[in-house]
């Protein structure tokens, strides 16, 4: 599979074209165990002492009718679970390791991403990956600063609510995801927490997971500022900056 790169991002961003190549993933394997117990190394997400995510039900409202949950598989033949977030109707912004993954073979095969997936409900369908995007600094340096990455659709979504990216340092924000060790993974969770920022990271100690990987951190509800993509109390997110926002906006 031949990777696409645009000559005015190619310093910074890989595109990657899925093709024929890709793994089918049916219905049977969603509903699957296996994609909670196969998913990224669980050690990597972290609770930080008493646990106090909080369940998301409302996801016909904003931001969390915008935040996607993850299917994806990989060269490898095993499948994993991870969260992403819409910034327009095609796109999505997630960690780079949710797209392309050394340890697994490289770039995902095939990624169905479904927004506000609340339990068994899809109020607004399924969708499947047709382009993805990680930063050089992720595939060439493995660079935990610059694990981060975007998902092309095949369609855009059923509706027109997206999550503004922005590059600000605030003082406190919320993550929300669909975390691996809450009721199988199929309901977003939430905690906010204040934030300190250390070489291009976000720092804090809300309560993650397996699973929650490509989550926002939102500032003011709609306005995200980092990806989240690593435990370990405390939990880390990588900031948003000009060149990832832009390539992903001219995509």
């Amino acid at each position: 599979m031949a990777e696409v790169v645009t000559p005015q991002l190619e310093e910074e961003l890989i595109f990657h074209q899925l093709n024929d190549e890709k793994q089918p993933i049916d219905e049977k394997e969603i509903t699957l165990q296996s994609w909670i117990e196969r998913d990224e190394d669980l050690s990597n997400e972290s609770v930080c002492g008493i646990d106090q995510r909080q369940k998301v039900l409302a996801t016909l409202q904003m931001p969390y009718m915008a935040i996607c949950k993850l299917y994806m598989k990989a060269k490898n033949g095993l499948n994993y679970v991870g969260s992403g977030w819409l910034v327009a109707g095609d796109r999505l912004y997630t960690a780079g390791h949710c797209v392309y993954n050394k340890s697994s073979g490289g770039w995902k095969t095939s990624i169905i991403v479904i927004p506000g997936k609340c339990g068994f409900s899809e109020p607004y369908g399924r969708y499947e990956a047709t382009e993805l995007m990680a930063t050089r600094g992720w595939i060439d340096d493995s660079s935990t600063r610059y694990d981060m990455g975007a998902i092309k659709l095949d369609r855009p979504v059923c509706h027109n609510h997206f999550i503004t990216p922005a590059m600000e340092d605030p003082n406190i924000a919320e993550i929300c995801g669909y975390p691996a060790d809450r009721d199988n993974g199929i309901f977003q969770y939430k905690m906010s927490d204040n934030l300190v920022k250390e070489h291009g990271r976000f720092l804090y100690q809300a309560d993650t997971f397996g699973g929650q990987s490509g989550s926002p951190l939102l500032r003011n509800r709609c306005v995200g500022v980092g990806i989240h993509n690593y435990g370990g109390c405390p939990n880390k997110s990588s900031d948003l900056y000009q060149e990832f926002i832009d390539g992903v906006a001219n995509w």
